[in-house]
C-alpha cells in the first residue's frame, strides 16, 4: 500500500505535493485559530488530528528508535543481552494493569519505574542543579582576583550579588524561626530581610520564565500568521 502511494506520488506534476503540503497546513492552522470564535468542529477536528498523529509517531518512533533494536540484539546474542529480557518482561506486566484479576502483577514494574525515578531524579538535582550552583557560589569577591581596576571591581559585585542572592533564596526556605524567650530581638529584622529578598528574587526568577514562555507563544504565532501571508497567500509577492 505505502509502495502504491509512493509511487502515485511520484507520477504527479513537480510541486504538487507542496502545495497540497501548504493547502492542508493552511487550513489546519486556520481550525485552531478557530477557536478564537468559540469551540467548534473545525477546531476538535485539528485537535483529535494533532493528538493521533502525535500519538502515531510517538509509538512509531518508540518501536523503531527503542523497542525493535533492543529486541533485535536480545535475540541475536540472549546471554550477553538478556537485560533487555528482563525489560521486557516488567514492560508486559506493565500491560496487565488493565486487567482487574491480574492487575497485582503491574506493582512489580511500577515499583521499579517509581523507584528508579525518584532516585534520577534526586541525583540529577544533586548534581545538575545543587552542586553546580553550590561551586558556582564559591568565588572569590576580591577585586584583584579578576581583573585590574573597574573592570575588577565589576566582576567582584558580580560575584558578590551571585553569593548574596543564592544564600538569600536559600534562606527564603526557612519559613519559621523559633524565638527562645528572654531571647534578643535587636537583630530580628535580619532574617526578615534576607528572607524578603530570596522571595523577591524567586519571584523575578518566575517572572522571567513566565516571559520567556509569553514571548515564545508569540513566536510561535508570528511563524504561522508569516506562514499564512507568506507561504499560503503569497502576499508579500505582491508587494502587501
Amino acid at each position: 500500500m505505502f509502495e502504491q502511494l509512493a509511487e502515485w506520488a511520484a507520477g504527479l506534476p513537480s510541486g504538487t505535493a507542496e502545495t497540497v503540503g501548504t493547502w492542508v497546513a493552511a487550513l489546519l492552522t486556520l481550525a485552531v485559530f478557530s477557536f478564537l470564535i468559540g469551540n467548534n468542529g473545525a477546531f476538535r477536528l485539528a485537535e483529535h488530528l494533532f493528538v493521533w498523529v502525535a500519538a502515531g509517531y510517538a509509538a512509531s518512533l518508540a518501536w523503531s528508535q527503542v523497542l525493535w533494536p533492543r529486541l533485535a540484539l536480545l535475540l541475536s546474542a540472549p546471554d550477553t543481552y538478556w537485560t533487555y529480557g528482563v525489560f521486557f518482561v516488567l514492560g508486559l506486566l506493565l500491560l496487565t494493569r488493565g486487567v482487574r484479576s491480574i492487575a497485582v502483577l503491574a506493582n512489580l514494574p511500577l515499583g521499579v519505574l517509581f523507584g528508579v525515578g525518584a532516585a534520577l531524579s534526586l541525583g540529577g538535582a544533586l548534581t545538575g542543579s545543587l552542586m553546580p550552583q553550590m561551586r558556582a557560589s564559591i568565588i572569590s569577591i576580591s577585586p584583584t582576583n579578576h581583573a585590574e581596576g573597574a573592570v575588577g571591581w565589576a566582576y567582584a559585585i558580580d560575584a558578590l550579588l551571585l553569593v548574596v542572592g543564592t544564600l538569600a533564596v536559600l534562606w527564603a526556605f526557612q519559613f519559621t524561626i523559633r524565638r527562645r524567650e528572654g531571647s534578643s530581638a535587636t537583630l530580628g529584622w535580619v532574617p526578615n530581610l534576607v528572607r524578603g529578598l530570596g522571595r523577591s528574587l524567586i519571584m523575578i526568577t518566575f517572572g522571567a520564565l513566565v516571559a520567556g514562555f509569553v514571548y515564545a507563544f508569540f513566536a510561535i504565532l508570528l511563524g504561522r500568521v508569516d506562514f499564512l501571508l507568506d507561504d499560503w497567500l503569497h502576499l508579500s509577492r505582491m508587494g502587501l
